[in-house]
């Protein structure tokens, strides 16, 4: 017995709005509190995700715990490291750099990361190489622009090693994160609530650490500081509010895994290249006098193009085997056109023609028929004859059905070979035939029988070596005038049963008054 699927319809739920309209209030409170406790409520708002989570996996049950629970693992630390920043901000102390907060907020990103590649594993099925290429793409065009404005300014500057690789790790973890989150985004199935939340999470996170540490390093202090902070937590809120939206339990959509790129798509990535040369068109930084950053520039630039020509090279092979697959579908089409116009021809055939001897059956008749006395006339006149073999009963009683069906099929090529190429013979049912013929006068119709009868002479041989020999009655009508078609198979019908009663073997022709 097959499974039952039960569609149930989609459940409501304002929680995960309610989250976010509660977090925005936080946010506004931080933006116009001047107390130093204000700095207090990041670490609520950090806190509350590990919380939303929790109460999403438990209420809405998605089709996987596990990047979930990475991502509730990831906030455990970031809360942290939140709360390490926030004490120092409370106490008007600066905060030691680097320090716990730096490697918890480091860790913390791992974790997200491990978290977005199940989740993409998850919404987009196998990890085609072609959604990889995309997200290498994207990931390479904004490396450009970190390494312009973010990691060369550190390098230039006079950090000690361990300050300067921690400074750079934050970058780096970015990179990675946009890397994933690319793929998941460029190649999930349906992208529901949740995934599109998740996307704003991400985007926000990026863009507050792209502001803050894209200020520190070019001038050695970050730059609107507090907006960085309203970045970090909207994106706190974001991810509290996706693992709360009932989405996140909404079966997998995969995706069909087929190497398709949108036409918008190529632009970005099209566009993502020129980054570089516009990067050192404009000397960005004086990049163009320090021989390294060209060096990495162009290195990263020819990743980016190979990866690109990978990218286009899976477009047209995909291209290719549609077309291969549409030409397949058409042979098949064309196929199955043939044998349905070969199936209707058929089925035509069958519903004008007798399936015994394959003359024309009574409805083909009464079509030609019907023809042929619409247009006759003295000077073109139509006959008409009716034919009743005499004995055929004998034949089915003493041979059987099956000889006497041989019997059908020899008279039927019998009679269609002394009858003219443009003539009828049709089986009416048993052993009754009929004879329609254009063009023929009352005198050429005398001919026309005595040919008919003539041939009934000869004994016709059955496969089993029986030598048979019936003769036939016919009943002739010629026809100089319109008239119907019951009209004159009544008149033919007539004279063959004058026929059959004057001794058989004969042919009477109706004489019309």
């Amino acid at each position: 017995m097959g499974k039952m699927q039960v569609l149930l319809p989609a459940r409501r739920d304002a929680t995960a709005w309610v989250y976010a309209a509660a977090g925005a209030v936080m946010i506004v409170v931080y933006l116009f509190t001047a107390a130093a406790a204000r700095y207090m409520l990041p670490v609520l708002i950090a806190a509350s995700v590990v919380f939303a989570i929790a109460g999403g996996v438990i209420r809405n049950r998605p089709p996987s715990f596990l990047p979930w629970l990475l991502f509730a693992a990831a906030m455990a630390p970031y809360t942290v490291a939140d709360a390490i920043w926030g004490l120092y901000q409370v106490r008007d102390a600066e905060v030691p750099f680097p320090g716990a907060a730096d490697i918890l907020y480091l860790g913390s990103y791992l974790l997200f990361a491990a978290g977005l590649v199940t989740l993409a594993r998850q919404h987009s099925g196998r990890l085609h190489w072609a959604g990889w290429l995309d997200a290498g793409i994207v990931t390479l065009g904004f490396g450009i622009l970190s390494w312009a404005f973010i990691i060369a300014p550190y390098l230039r500057s006079e950090l000690s090693a361990w300050p300067l690789a921690v400074s750079i790790a934050y970058p780096v973890a970015d990179l990675v994160l946009l890397s994933v989150a690319a793929r998941l985004l460029l190649t999930t199935g349906k992208r529901t609530p949740s995934i599109l939340l998740c996307s704003g999470w991400l985007l926000a996170l990026l863009a507050a650490d792209g502001l803050y540490y894209g200020t520190m390093a070019t001038t050695g202090t970050a730059i609107a500081e507090d907006v960085s902070e309203v970045g970090w937590m909207v994106s706190s809120l974001l991810l509290g509010a996706a693992a709360l939206h009932p989405s996140v339990g909404w079966p997998t959509q995969l995706s069909d895994g087929k190497e398709r790129m949108p036409r918008r798509r190529l632009s970005i990535l099209i566009a993502l290249i020129l980054v570089g040369p516009l990067i050192v068109l404009a000397n960005v930084g004086g990049i163009r006098g320090q021989p390294v950053n060209i060096t990495v520039i162009v290195g990263m630039l020819a990743t980016l193009s190979l990866l690109l020509v990978l990218r286009i090279a899976f477009l047209a092979q995909y291209a290719q085997s549609r077309a291969t697959e549409a030409r397949t579908q058409a042979h098949y089409l064309a196929a199955s056109l043939r044998e349905q116009e070969e199936l209707q021809k058929q089925l035509s055939h069958q519903a004008t023609h007798d399936p015994l001897t394959g003359l024309a059956n009574r409805a083909l008749l009464d079509q030609r028929l019907e023809s042929a006395l619409s247009r006759c006339s003295a000077s073109f006149p139509a006959a008409l004859l009716m034919l009743d073999l005499d004995g055929f009963k004998e034949v089915n009683d003493t041979l059987g059905h099956p000889s006497g069906d041989e019997l059908l099929v020899d008279v039927a090529r019998r009679l269609t070979a002394r009858v003219r190429e443009q003539d009828m013979v049709a089986r009416l049912g048993g052993d009754e035939f009929a004879l329609l013929a254009e063009g023929v006068d009352a005198t050429t119709l005398v001919d026309y029988t005595r040919r008919i009868l003539d041939s009934f002479m000869d004994s016709f041989i059955l496969d089993r070596g029986h030598a048979v020999r019936v003769t036939t009655s016919i009943g002739a009508r010629s026809i100089t005038r319109p008239t119907t078609p019951a009209a004159a198979l009544r008149d033919a019908d007539i004279a063959l049963y004058r026929a059959k009663t004057a001794g058989k073997n004969q042919a009477v022709f109706f004489e019309t008054p």
